[in-house]
């Protein structure tokens, strides 16, 4: 990330010279956008941002025309997310990539965890052990740490019901993940809310880009909103 120093002087320099154009009669001349540029993103865990999302990610949705397009749109949008794939975990596959090489997110609104697995089950039946640890253990321990921490007062008492339920698998549950580990092979996320907010927080976490940056940038905002 540059400095805030060089930032401020940029867009100082590009001041000056937009109102010298004008004032000569020419047309100010705007710069082209770079989304891929270092300071419009903030990486959540800026020494893993190459190695923790697998390059190949097979997408299981119960939204998967509108999931799969704003994945698709923040590839093609950040340059340095260029060489990730997103496959339709729904559709035939045409070639099985390498085991260790290959990632899935599983982005389901609670109550159709069975159905958006069924789609996918047939292609990646890998899939359905991972989904079900999560939806009989995961979700349930999630809550219960969510409900300890308002019964310890580090949340307030009128604070609404957890709502977004995910996490990340890696090859094995007995480590936590380091610089050392392996890629993550699932993202199980589920929605309990009537809208898409739990994914548009997991849409940027899934490359291990900050939220708020991502959508600050206009990087992860819906251009059909």
């Amino acid at each position: 990330m540059l400095p805030r120093c060089t930032i401020l002087a940029a867009i100082l320099l590009s001041a000056c010279s937009s109102a010298v154009a004008a004032a000569q009669g020419s047309p100010a001349l705007e710069p082209p956008p770079d989304p891929g540029a270092p300071w419009a993103i903030e990486w959540s865990v800026p020494d893993r941002k190459d190695e923790m999302t697998p390059k190949t990610l097979v997408l299981c949705s119960d939204h998967m025309d509108e999931h799969l397009r704003r994945y698709r749109s923040l590839i093609e949008k950040l340059g340095v997310l260029k060489g990730y794939t997103i496959l339709d975990g729904s559709k035939p596959v045409a070639y099985k990539p390498v085991a260790g090489a290959i990632g899935y997110i599983f982005s389901a609104h609670k109550g159709n965890e069975d159905r958006t697995v069924s789609d996918c089950i047939a292609n990646y039946p890998e899939l359905q052990p991972i989904v079900a640890d999560f939806t009989e253990k995961a979700m349930s321990a999630q809550q219960n740490d969510f409900q300890s921490l308002v019964k310890a007062g580090a949340l307030p008492k009128e604070i609404l019901p957890l709502q977004c339920y995910s996490k990340f698998y890696y090859p094995t549950e007995d480590y936590f993940p380091t610089r050392n580990t392996k890629n993550w092979f699932a993202l199980i996320d589920v929605d309990d809310s009537a809208d898409n907010r739990c994914f548009d927080v997991t849409l940027p976490a899934t490359f291990g880009i900050s939220p708020d940056s991502c959508e600050s940038a206009g990087i992860c905002v819906d251009d059909r909103k």
